[in-house]
């Protein structure tokens, strides 16, 4: 099951990509995901914090890097699988920066879940993270377009 969202810039890719991979820098900008513990390269482990609500933080750990290419401009990193009886829930969350000109980008994010629980939060999830990444889109729209 894969959650796809898509917003305009209208910035350079480069100048996308190095906010993107801007970690340490995310708490000025991201309102989604505030914090995240690591570096960008593939194989690192990160860990992150997930602003669920006003005030409320979920941490997120142990998620390993799978892609950090500068040159496709793609980040893509698996999150822990719930392992009771094989893969319950487990997810792999993706931006892409594609360039449309020298000074505008299609932004491409979202998450391909996996595991036998995926089908039953299927609606829960596509309700609640489209919107959440709806809304770090347009946080990383303004932050490289400003």
């Amino acid at each position: 099951m894969e959650i796809r969202t898509e917003i305009e810039i209208n910035a350079p890719a480069d100048k996308v990509w190095k906010v993107l991979i801007n970690f340490p820098d995310y708490a000025s900008w991201n309102p989604v995901i505030p914090k995240i513990d690591g570096m960008p390269y593939r194989g690192n482990k990160i860990s992150f914090n997930i602003q669920a609500a006003p005030g409320i933080q979920i941490p997120i750990m142990a998620c390993e890097i799978l892609v950090a290419d500068s040159a496709q401009k793609e980040l893509r990193w698996k999150g822990p699988a719930i392992p009771i009886a094989g893969d319950i829930l487990s997810g792999e969350h993706f931006f892409i920066v594609q360039e449309i000109s020298p000074n505008k980008v299609r932004f491409v994010h979202g998450e391909d879940f996996t595991g036998l629980a995926a089908p039953m939060l299927k609606p829960l999830l596509e309700q609640r993270l489209t919107d959440s990444y709806n809304e770090m889109n347009r946080a990383l729209k303004k932050r490289c377009e400003g």
